[in-house]
């Protein structure tokens, strides 16, 4: 039980990356991976915390470098600061689910990030837990690293970029993937990736900042996700896979379900995956979305869609997350009722990750 009163289940953390784990990844792609660095550094050069290392805002430029990234017994010191009993940890997204559309080496690396990340929970499996992250370019194999993460690491779940290069998620090549992740019993995330490296863009490339890109790449990618997952048939050819959509806020859900029903009725034919509305799907008690502590509408769309929706995410530590203040930001929150905290904090997060 957390220090606010509350069991907080972490549903989107970051960190769990060992140091240096770039340094096992197998010789043969180590020249490949030098080749990466280069143009992860050139990518996210004007990040916050990477590339931006002064600004007038309130962003963490050293959140990075808190040593809980990296060291478990740190970060469990940074939990308990929190008030944080269990988080579930997601790594990067630099495009490793393709790396540098280069099938192997994509297997390789995302193998070896699986590998080392299950080393760093090892300190605590009942607090650290992990996703693992594919090489979705194939989907095959990634059903194949999928089975591999959970039944050997014991992780409890896959993460997904919003769209995988010229694929939407819906495309029927992947429902291996959906289909593996089913029978095991795993959460689906997805979280981000359309800034990755060598990702087909979605209107990133428009934009020259951070700030614009950030912005408008996780909300609009999540988006075209949910639409996938519901109007694209995911939900309804897998009827018990659970999906979370995080990292994007979730003031959008709400306008989005509504808008996908009324052109759902308008035109039924068009969507000959499904037989009901898209919220039908969503609102099943299979899908959930991650909230910033501090975000203004987290109470409407409670009240919109019900307590069963919204999961906590700490969002550590990166540089715009709210590190050490995110459960106590929720806790002290008069405009969510006891239940909803409950809903958020525990029910939920347990019930996506099958806690």
């Amino acid at each position: 039980m957390g220090k606010f009163g509350h069991y907080v289940i972490d549903a989107d953390g970051h960190g769990g990356d060992l140091p240096n784990w770039q340094a096992r990844i197998p010789a043969q792609f180590q020249p490949k991976w030098e080749e990466r660095r280069d143009k992860i550094k050139k990518q996210f050069a004007n990040l916050p915390g990477v590339g931006v290392k002064a600004t007038q805002g309130k962003a963490k430029l050293d959140s990075l470098e808190r040593p809980g990234m990296t060291d478990p017994k740190a970060r469990i010191e940074d939990m308990d600061l929190e008030g944080i009993d269990q988080t579930i940890m997601f790594p990067g997204g630099a495009g490793e689910e393709w790396a540098g559309l280069d099938r192997d080496f994509a297997i390789a690396l995302c193998r070896t990030l699986n590998d080392c990340r299950a080393e760093y929970t090892r300190f605590n499996q009942k607090r650290l837990m992990s996703v693992a992250k594919l090489p979705m370019i194939d989907p095959e194999a990634a059903a194949a690293e999928l089975r591999r993460a959970v039944t050997e690491h014991g992780m409890v779940g896959m993460v997904t970029p919003q769209h995988v290069r010229e694929k939407n998620l819906d495309h029927p090549s992947f429902d291996v993937v959906w289909r593996e992740a089913e029978r095991l019993n795993v959460a689906v995330c997805v979280h981000g990736g359309g800034q990755a490296i060598d990702q087909v863009p979605i209107g990133v490339d428009r934009f020259n900042t951070r700030l614009e890109t950030h912005a408008f790449t996780h909300p609009v990618g999540q988006m075209l996700a949910v639409m996938s997952f519901t109007v694209g048939g995911i939900l309804h050819r897998f009827p018990k896979l659970r999906v979370a959509f995080l990292e994007a806020n979730v003031g959008w859900l709400p306008f989005w379900l509504d808008r996908l029903d009324e052109h759902w009725e308008l035109t039924p034919e068009q969507a000959p995956q499904i037989d009901r509305k898209p919220s039908e799907y969503f609102l099943s008690g299979r899908c959930f979305i991650g909230c910033d502590p501090d975000e203004r509408q987290i109470p409407t769309v409670v009240n919109a869609l019900g307590e069963n929706v919204v999961v906590y995410a700490s969002d550590y530590c990166h540089w715009d997350c709210s590190f050490p203040d995110t459960v106590k930001i929720i806790e002290e929150r008069a405009d969510l009722s006891a239940t909803s905290k409950e809903h958020i904090f525990h029910k939920n997060p347990a019930q996506l990750y099958a806690l």
